[in-house]
Formats: structure tokens, sequence, C-alpha cells
């Protein structure tokens, strides 16, 4: 990861809060990382004011935006670890959840449903979830002691995706393209896989409602972002193969 803090860093802390799983520490007037605990997320590089984070041989002026709206849209979105405890209207979020009738659908099915969680629902949720979680997902327990809501972040809306069957790409695409228009209104969103990782739970299942049969395809937190990035996230080149 060759990861480095240079000279440039204004010990503001940034990096430090937003960690999830606290790699980095300031001591001393100086960032410490464990690269035991990290999750190689890059957002420690894309938080820092000044810049002064650069990891997998990228630094501040080697990731910068894009002129082009669509391109910068999805450089721009991040999976956001802290919200705003402002509530986004229903009509706002019906309004938004619009775009997913013009989202793909595998043999135009047009299957899912989709159902938006309240706060009362996720803090039922959260404690069977980590009782799963700490057992099975290696992080977990350094993200539950570092964060009070790690897994729902104190986000105010989560939105699940929900299918019939083996097959949930419908959800997932739909998803996606909610997440970026999100993105374009100033909403910030990060992927629940943690809820759609212990979906089985008969106790989640009874909490959720789900049907027999029935599966989450995928689930995303969202609400308005209380925190602001001043870059894309570190990330290495993608590597392509041509036959």
């Amino acid at each position: 990861m060759n990861f480095k803090v240079s000279s440039d860093c204004v010990q503001c802390e940034q990096c430090v809060q937003n960690c999830l799983c606290g790699s980095l520490k300031l001591v001393d007037s100086e960032i410490k990382f464990d690269s035991t605990a990290c999750i190689k997320c890059g957002q420690c590089f894309a938080i820092c004011p000044t810049g002064a984070i650069s990891m997998y041989d990228c630094d501040s002026s080697s990731e910068t935006y894009s002129s082009d709206p669509l391109l910068k849209a999805i450089q721009e979105r991040r999976s956001v670890r802290s919200f705003k405890q402002e509530a986004i209207s229903e009509s706002k979020i019906t309004e938004l959840m619009q775009v997913i009738k013009y989202a793909p659908s595998g043999t135009n099915q047009r299957n899912a449903e989709y159902v938006v969680l309240s706060r009362p629902i996720m803090e039922k949720l959260s404690p069977i979830m980590a009782q799963v979680l700490i057992h099975t997902y290696p992080h977990m327990k350094a993200m539950l002691e570092h964060s009070k809501d790690a897994l729902f972040r104190g986000a105010p809306h989560v939105v699940i995706a929900i299918q019939k069957g083996p097959i949930q790409d419908d959800g997932i695409i739909a998803l996606s393209e909610f997440e970026l228009l999100a993105q374009q209104n100033n909403i910030g969103t990060f992927w629940c896989g943690f809820l759609k990782y212990t979906a089985a739970v008969p106790a989640i299942r009874e909490i959720l409602q789900l049907k027999e049969g029935e599966n989450i395809a995928a689930a995303l937190g969202f609400g308005f972002a209380d925190v602001q990035f001043a870059r894309p996230a570190a990330r290495q080149p993608v590597k392509v193969r041509f036959m």
C-alpha cells in the first residue's frame, strides 16, 4: 500500500475521525498507521484537506475530480460514515426513487420491491446483526468499539431491495442508479452489506417482514452527509485483458 503522511499534515484529525476501524491515531503530533486494522478504503486519502496522505503510489496531484459531470459524480461517490440527523421527507425519497423505473431489469420482470427503513427499525436490527457479525467478520470487534453505530453509521434511512429467488441483479442495479441520483442531490450513501449478509437470521427476517423465498438483494443507507471529501479516493489502476 505504501502509506505515507507528509509534512503538509495539519493534525486536523479528520482522517482519524473518519476511519471506520481505528487504524489511524494522532500520537505525539504525528499520524500513526496500523496496517493490520486497515480495510483499504482510501477514505483517509480522500478526506485530507491538505493532501498530506499518499497511498498506492497516488498523491493529491494524481487524483483530482474530472470536469465531466457524470465521471465527477462517480468519483464523488463515497461510502459515507457520518450523517446529519435531519431526515429526508417521504415525498423527496419517493421522488428520487422514481429513477429506479429506468434501471435495466433482467427479462424486464421488474419484480423487486423497495422498502425504506426508519431509525427505530435499524435500532431493533443492530444488536442482532452485531451478535452474528462479531463471530464472522474479522474487523467487526474493532468497528463496534470504535463507533457507537458501526452498522448503520447514524444514517436516518436505509432502503432495501427485496427479490424472490437466487437471482438478485435487478435490485443491485436499481439501487446503484438511485445512489448516483442521490449524490447529485447532495445526499450521501453507503452500501449496507452487513444487513444483506445477516438477512437469513430468523429474528431479522421477522423484523423486516420477509416472506418465504424473499431475500435482500441490496441495502443502501442514505441521508445528508456530515463529512466532506477533498478528492477521489486513492485507487490502483484497473487491469484489463483483451482476448
